[in-house]
């Protein structure tokens, strides 16, 4: 099924054609609805200015993505219109805004199912720019030594620093046993 929808959106007025997956439940309508709350910019991002999920309290730095009501569920915008070109995310992977880690891209914000690819929840936070990505990234310690190990948990860690840390501990526990002798 093709749906063919042109809207106003500013800066630049945008013919768009929806291709919706066979699967979808989407109407002709639904898609209109959807795009009206789009504003196209000139990078190609397709910013939402619908509802989003307001971050608050503790999250506040929680990346505030859009949100669309279709047949009484809650989405994720970017998802609900990559869903209904596209049809369902395969299982395990997320919608990753791959674009956006090269400042080409506004990244959460942005529906344009160009900007979007599935990939692993994993390689998505590795993509990003917070301090999970930033961590995952580093391949050394803070000294510099390589990271070539896992503790019982399975963070990485350093077999140098490790050995460094144990050899300090066992001098102090002697030295704390020759003051009390």
């Amino acid at each position: 099924m093709s749906k063919s929808t042109e809207f106003n959106a500013e800066p630049l007025r945008v013919s768009v054609t929806v291709r919706l997956d066979e699967s979808s439940s989407a109407t002709e309508k639904d898609v209109e609805r959807f795009l009206s709350k789009v504003t196209v910019l000139e990078n190609g991002c397709w910013t939402w200015t619908g509802t989003t999920n307001k971050p608050y309290g503790k999250n506040k730095h929680i990346l505030s993505y859009g949100r669309f009501n279709f047949q009484g569920k809650l989405w994720v915008a970017h998802r609900w219109l990559w869903e209904q070109i596209n049809g369902p995310v395969p299982e395990g992977l997320v919608l990753d805004h791959f674009l956006a880690n090269h400042g080409e891209c506004i990244g959460a914000k942005c529906v344009n199912p160009d900007h979007l690819e599935p990939t692993t929840f994993g390689e998505n936070i590795r993509r990003g720019n917070g301090a999970c990505a930033r961590n995952a990234r580093k391949t050394a310690c803070p000294k510099g030594h390589e990271y070539d190990g896992k503790d019982k948990r399975g963070f990485r860690t350093c077999s140098t620093c490790a050995e460094s840390s144990r050899v300090k501990a066992k001098q102090k526990a002697e030295s704390l046993k020759a003051v009390a002798a």
